[in-house]
């Protein structure tokens, strides 16, 4: 009798998930678009990230393939690159001493918080402690992994983070600061003076290739920062010379609030009840404290209090260089804290861990505290 082999369930669930894809990604622009209908400070993605969430939540998860939120994290680093002076570090002044001081603090504050989590979350210390850690959501999400964290717990807590800050940080800096005093917001293009040249397609070229090269050598958010520190460079030496297109960086802006969105679904969020009550309240006030120290700072020493909150904030870097860019702020010295602080974060985590958290774990109980 011939033998039929069962079909592959898995792979059946996977491309069911990527069918639904466009419809998803057709309600999460729409989303976005209706939100910068209403003037919503980096509405593209605000309202793509809400629709997938919301989605992911109430009706069904949502898959995102990696290389798509990669893509807009590239056609982010692409846009800053070509804006930011190729001599960006002989002005950075007083910025060069802050952001690695903020870096350190906010890594600090971070650690600091962890017993609550673990002692009042019901969450085991690993995942308490690489939740909290303000660095990369996939490089937290790995090292916790191989830490015997829960993964799924640590991603939902990263995206929080930085839904959180998308989402208030926008609003909070027009209604108490105002505007920057650094770029000027984008003003509305039309599809024939968009930016289309070809000269802005070999800025992408070179940028994926730059992507490419650095996530090969190990550098962390290589698909911002590769592309950011090459094109950077070119456009500063006069080499290129291209403007991105509102058009793309909207495109980026959905892209990234569906694979932040995604991060979102029911069965997480109803196994974590706990943890997350404990936890939404101390990634705000995490944040809050890191926001407020670099406004106070910045009016102290006179300096853009704009730039400093969102330098100082504890949001990813691709979405914290979006919202500088949407509320007129100096994207490169965002970027510049950003990147420091992801790799003080990044490089340190795991040294953190062994010598703070994972002691207590030889003991047998399991590393958390009842």
């Amino acid at each position: 009798m011939p033998r039929f082999e069962q079909p592959d369930v898995a792979n059946r669930g996977a491309v069911a998930h990527l069918a639904r894809l466009p419809v998803v990604a057709a309600m999460a622009a729409l989303a976005g678009y209706g939100a910068s209908l209403l003037g919503i400070p980096l509405a593209w993605l605000l309202g793509a990230l809400i629709a997938t969430a919301t989605i992911g939540i109430a009706v069904r998860p949502v898959s995102v393939p990696p290389p798509l939120y990669k893509l807009g994290q590239l056609i982010v680093g692409v846009a800053v690159g070509l804006t930011v002076s190729a001599d960006i570090v002989s002005e950075l002044g007083p910025h060069a001493l802050l952001a690695p001081v903020a870096a350190v603090l906010s890594i600090a504050v971070g650690r600091a918080l962890c017993p609550v989590l673990w002692r009042f979350g019901a969450v085991d210390r690993a995942t308490a402690y690489f939740s909290l850690v303000p660095a990369g959501i996939a490089e937290m999400a790995e090292q916790a992994g191989k830490r015997g964290a829960d993964v799924g717990a640590v991603a939902t807590f990263h995206a929080f983070r930085v839904g959180l800050l998308v989402l208030l940080l926008p609003l909070l800096v027009f209604v108490v600061v105002g505007p920057g005093d650094g770029v000027a917001a984008p003003e509305p293009e039309t599809w024939r003076a968009a930016g289309w040249t070809p000269s802005f397609g070999v800025a992408l070229a070179i940028g994926g290739l730059a992507a490419l090269g650095a996530r090969r050598i190990g550098v962390p958010s290589a698909y911002v920062l590769g592309p950011m520190a090459v094109l950077a460079v070119l456009s500063g030496a006069g080499l290129i010379d291209a403007k991105e297109p509102d058009s793309v960086l909207a495109v980026a802006q959905v892209m990234l609030g569906l694979g932040i969105g995604a991060r979102f679904t029911r069965a997480t969020m109803g196994r974590l009840p706990r943890a997350l009550a404990v936890g939404v309240p101390l990634i705000i006030g995490h944040a809050g404290l890191m926001v407020g120290l670099g406004v106070v700072v910045a009016l102290g020493l006179g300096l853009d209090p704009v730039v400093l909150a969102l330098g100082a904030s504890t949001g990813g870097i691709a979405e914290m260089v979006l919202t500088a860019k949407a509320v007129g702020a100096d994207a490169a010295f965002v970027t510049f804290y950003q990147v420091v602080r992801g790799l003080a974060g990044n490089l340190t985590a795991g040294l953190i861990f062994e010598r703070t958290v994972a002691q207590p774990v030889a003991s047998g109980d399991g590393g958390r505290d009842d």
